[in-house]
């Protein structure tokens, strides 16, 4: 039997694909960038290290 999806991973497979398609829509128009995975723990360093250098 197969689980359906909670709300929150459903968003995250969302915010996943979303990343991959926009990703694939640059390369489309000649932009080549890495694709960036981060985890929430890391968004946070992330965010605070910008919120610190303003």
């Amino acid at each position: 039997m197969t689980k359906k999806l909670t709300d929150r991973q459903k968003s995250r497979l969302w915010e996943q694909q979303r990343n991959v398609n926009f990703q694939a829509s640059r390369r489309l128009e000649g932009v080549d960038s890495p694709l960036v995975t981060l985890t929430a723990e890391e968004i946070e360093t992330r965010l605070a290290e910008i919120k610190g250098a303003q």
